[in-house]
């Protein structure tokens, strides 16, 4: 296979353990599937850490509005859960600025780090697929990926000529919980060797409804989305050349609002252009050039219920990045690339009193190499190095009667090196083991804040002296792909240094310093600072599948996973808003034209908490699917396929430890869900 003909769309399908509902898996697989992890576009199975991939058939079925809702299920992942709208994933107890959420590889030029309110500007509906990377491959991304890389893919740069010269697809569902209402359509045609492509989304979900109470509803968790994109793409001999526009336009609501009379909404916009080219060179010393670009102008308001914007952010950003894959220079054969990045945050009202005007400028330098260590064993490296230079204004609170602000411009070198092995077991068995030592700078965020933040009942200060994170981790992982039998597992230890985080301080504040306690007498706020301490993180995560029963082509089996992360601060006490503990079980047939699922995820109660938290209760998601293929005798030559889901059948009270509105805010009661799509 080309090399330039994998990384983005060579899988005509995907290992997804685990994947639909929780602890359900229809396990059937190619025998070879390639990431995007691996600028080699390395299979799936010879990269040194496991990569979730979620597939189109999940992204459909699920309820999700969000990319964090989308993952939330996954071994080892979480979200934050704040709204409807806007929920990031958490990956191993890791969130905001050590998780970096791209589109086709290029950021999402987004505000979502800044607080757990702002959603990403990327629709489920939008995605292919959908991969969550870790390990040695992150560091061709940034070092912000400590925790891993979220890669949502699409086909808005078309890399491969549609079967007979155009293909499509229409989608829609409806859910009981929200009434919520979705389409998705989308086109690729082909004019000679220049491919076209076009999508669109649209969607809305009112208040859902609350576990027991069928008449009550968790105010303010409405959404509405829309999105339009189209590209095209040169296809040549050995690689393709493209561009896209697309816009995204979301509203949604901020449940639990301090004063309920007066709710909070947020008005999201972005535009974003991106561009790409992969070449393969038949000879010399490179084998191929891949160049990829993107330019975002996203702008949100935080609205009132009279109409008045409280608070509103404006970021653009660019980003460029460039690899040349080389042949093998003695025993390696990888990568090198540059990553050049800009970002300027402005923000009025009293976004602007929380963040003042910033400026983020980034250049990096990385290195992918693997080397065959034997027939068996593959040895791979990443390395990374980064100058960063951020700019903006930061609170002075050494009085905290007469606090002022000050222009501030700090400069990080942050160098990062990873290494891991890769070895192939008969059985199809992959055993892989990594350690890394990262280093990332702060960010803007946890540098620069210094003001009220309403949406999310939190007065926010930074520190203008914060130093690198550095992170130490080590991880062993297991994997074996199969229609009988397929398992993952990994177990991971990494200790920071510095680790920053948001400190719950105990006081309270107004809309100014000078209101918080103890000086003060605000109550409205919660105050947070943005602090450094020693963190160490350990945990386990698994998922399986066995086919146990085979009729022709149909089998059935059963599938489970489990996933916990403990998180320390080395000077005692819990890092706050840790996920818990969890595991599912679950049985699973797959037909010709008939397959479901049934099974459940249950999260345990987490106790193990931060000095200014609480703690949460345990529940079970249930789940079921049901999805019918129709006959093409019946639709002609278009596949139509009819699914039913049912989300939390047991009804039960699910609050999301991770969430900053756990406390007030309950997760949608049962849900039931019918999707339609058809391809042509």
């Amino acid at each position: 296979m080309k090399r330039f003909a994998s990384p983005l769309y060579a899988a005509a399908s995907v290992i997804a353990l685990g994947a639909g509902s929780p602890a359900l898996a229809e396990e059937a697989v190619a025998p070879t599937v390639f990431v995007t992890a691996s600028p080699l576009a390395s299979p799936l199975d010879e990269l040194a850490a496991p990569v979730t991939v979620v597939t189109r058939e999940e992204i459909l079925a699920s309820p999700a509005t969000s990319i964090g809702g989308l993952l939330a299920d996954k071994p080892g992942i979480a979200a934050s859960s704040f709204a409807a709208g806007a929920s990031r994933p958490i990956i191993r107890g890791l969130d905001n600025t050590r998780v970096r959420v791209q589109e086709n590889g290029i950021g999402a030029g987004d505000v979502s780090t800044v607080s757990e309110d702002h959603g990403v500007p990327i629709d489920p509906l939008s995605a292919r697929r959908v991969e969550v990377v870790r390990g040695p491959a992150v560091l061709r991304y940034g070092s912000e990926a400590i925790g891993g890389v979220v890669n949502v893919i699409n086909n808005r740069i078309p890399t491969t000529m549609p079967k007979g010269g155009i293909e499509g697809e229409v989608s829609a569902s409806y859910n009981h919980v929200d009434y919520g209402r979705q389409g998705y359509a989308d086109l690729n045609v082909a004019t000679g060797n220049v491919v076209w492509h076009v999508d669109t989304f649209a969607r809305k979900t009112g208040n859902y409804q609350i576990p027991d109470q069928p008449t009550k509803r968790q105010h303010h968790t409405w959404t509405e989305s829309a999105g339009v994109a189209g590209g095209a793409s040169v296809l040549l001999e050995n690689g393709h050349i493209g561009a896209s526009v697309s816009h995204y336009d979301s509203d949604y609501g901020i449940p639990a609002p301090e004063n309920p009379g007066n709710p909070i909404h947020i008005e999201m916009r972005q535009t974003k252009l991106q561009a790409s080219s992969e070449l393969e060179f038949a000879s010399g010393f490179f084998s191929g050039l891949d160049i990829t670009g993107g330019y975002s102008d996203y702008s949100h308001g935080e609205i009132d219920a009279t109409g008045a914007t409280g608070s509103r952010f404006d970021n653009k950003e660019w980003e460029v990045r460039g690899e040349l894959l080389h042949r093998a220079v003695g025993p390696f054969t990888g990568a090198v690339g540059l990553q050049l990045r800009n970002r300027q945050i402005e923000a009025a009202g009293e976004g602007g009193e929380l963040l003042a005007p910033t400026e983020t400028d980034a250049v990096a330098g990385f290195i992918f190499e693997e080397m065959p260590l034997g027939e068996r064993l593959k040895l791979q490296l990443g390395g990374r190095a980064e100058h960063v230079d951020v700019s903006g204004r930061a609170l002075d609170f050494t009085l905290p009667l007469a606090p002022f602000d000050y222009a501030v411009s700090r400069q990080f070198t942050p160098v990062s090196g990873s290494a891991g092995l890769v070895l192939s077991l008969d059985g199809g068995v992959v055993l892989g083991a990594t350690v890394q030592r990262v280093e990332r700078a702060p960010d803007a965020l946890e540098l620069f804040s210094k003001g009220p933040h309403e949406a999310t009942e939190t007065f926010e200060v930074g520190d203008p002296t914060l130093g690198k994170e550095k992170a130490r981790s080590i991880e062993f992982n297991a994997r074996r792909a199969g229609d009988d039998f397929s398992f993952e597992a990994a177990i991971f230890h990494t200790s920071f240094s510095d680790f920053i985080y948001k400190r719950l301080t105990g006081e309270t504040c107004d809309d100014d310093f000078d209101t918080c306690t103890p000086h003060g007498a605000g109550n409205e706020l919660d105050q947070v600072f943005f602090t450094q301490e020693d963190a160490t993180f350990r945990g386990f995560e698994a998922a399986g599948s066995v086919t146990l029963a085979r009729w022709g082509a149909a089998r059935a089996g059963i599938t489970g996973q489990f996933d916990m992360v403990r998180a320390t601060l080395d000077a005692g006490g819990n890092v706050p808003r840790i996920p818990p503990m969890r595991a599912g079980a679950g049985v699973f047939y797959a037909g010709e034209a008939l397959s479901g699922k049934l099974g459940f995820l249950h999260a345990f109660a987490q106790d193990r908490i931060d000095a200014n938290e609480t703690e949460t209760g345990s529940y079970t998601n249930l789940k079921a699917e049901l999805r019918y293929r129709v006959p093409t005798s019946v639709t002609g030559t278009t596949p139509v396929e009819l699914a039913l889901i049912g989300e939390n059948l047991l009804d039960h009270d699910m609050r999301h430890h991770s969430s900053f509105k756990k406390n007030d805010v309950l997760q949608p009661g049962r849900n039931v869900r019918l999707v339609a799509t058809a391809r042509f």
